[in-house]
């Protein structure tokens, strides 16, 4: 795979990493010791829910190393979820514009 989905924009000002195997971190700025870091952790296997917090790192911690900006993308094709999107779209298209059609068409039919 080469592009990550995101579903915001990334500049150069932020700073994307893996925190752990579900969670693609994104920091405000890039990191640096003794600042405290606004972020949201994106939960990738969770429909990208994200939860909002700071970070502080200090001189005994290591930095995070950032991705480069251009393997991340908003298009939704690329979610590891859109499988299930078109899955769930297919039946709601069923129950929502054929069965309704159908049963139109058979009500009118009696009627003729």
């Amino acid at each position: 795979m080469n592009n990550i989905y995101l579903p915001i924009d990334i500049t150069n000002n932020n700073c994307v990493y893996i925190y752990d195997k579900d969670t693609i971190r994104v920091l405000e700025s890039r990191p640096s010791y003794n600042t405290n870091i606004q972020y949201k952790d994106y939960y990738i296997n969770s429909h990208y829910i994200y939860r909002e917090g700071s970070v502080q790192y200090g001189s005994y911690s290591t930095l995070p190393s950032c991705l480069d900006k251009n393997i991340f993308t908003k298009e939704y094709y690329y979610r590891n979820d859109f499988p299930s999107i078109i899955i769930i779209w297919f039946f709601v298209g069923i129950f929502v514009y054929y069965l309704p059609l159908k049963i139109w068409r058979r009500l009118f039919r009696r009627f003729n």
